[in-house]
């Protein structure tokens, strides 16, 4: 198996790159944010792959990040879920954004994927759903415009910052954490399905 590439970024086409390394010339599909944030042609750039052998041919999946890499590798372990399908929604999805969505089972923003209906947006997070923490949701370093309230719970807050991860306002989510009834009571991936909902409306 190839767990990664690390050469020259030679080429980008529309939906992956060229990478040279050893004298090889790697061909690598990615996701749309690898194609955007990709350094220019003729500078380094290592990716964690995956290699998928079908019998109608084989294609190597290239990411930044190994976190990136082996969400991928749960997305097609999803009956139905291909590796062509995976690729398409982490082109509409970050990890992180499609982690909470998952675990608020949000089927209808899931199913805004391209290649994915309502039944396989409810199978991903059927089969997902116990398989990921809150935690996954949430990016490295989310910087709140202001401190978090005082008489936040951690669940209350691993709440917030999921909710500020997915691009909410920091007084919206607020706001709708404090009115989810016993939230206190609550853990964090539950708050968090409670809220999206008010949010929602």
């Amino acid at each position: 198996m190839i767990r990664f590439v690390h050469g020259i970024l030679r080429e980008k086409k529309e939906d992956s790159l060229i990478i040279e390394a050893g004298g090889l010339g790697y061909g690598v599909r990615v996701p749309i944010s690898v194609l955007s944030e990709a350094p220019p042609i003729g500078e380094e750039l290592l990716l964690h792959t995956y290699f998928s052998v079908r019998e109608d041919g084989q294609d190597l999946f290239g990411f930044f990040t190994e976190k990136d890499r082996d969400f991928f590798m749960q997305l097609i372990s999803v009956s139905g879920i291909g590796a062509k399908t995976a690729l398409g929604i982490l082109s509409c999805f970050r990890r992180e954004e499609l982690i909470a969505l998952i675990l608020s089972a949000d089927s209808k923003r899931i199913q805004k994927a391209p290649g994915l209906g309502k039944k396989s947006a409810e199978r991903l997070i059927l089969e997902l759903k116990d398989k990921l923490q809150v935690e996954d949701a949430l990016p490295g370093a989310v910087e709140p415009e202001e401190p978090l309230s005082g008489g936040f719970s951690e669940a209350m807050q691993e709440a917030m910052e999921a909710l500020l991860s997915l691009g909410y306002k920091q007084g919206e989510a607020r706001t709708a954490i404090v009115k989810t009834p016993n939230v206190e009571e609550m853990n964090a991936e539950e708050i968090l399905r409670s809220a999206l909902r008010k949010l929602a409306f």
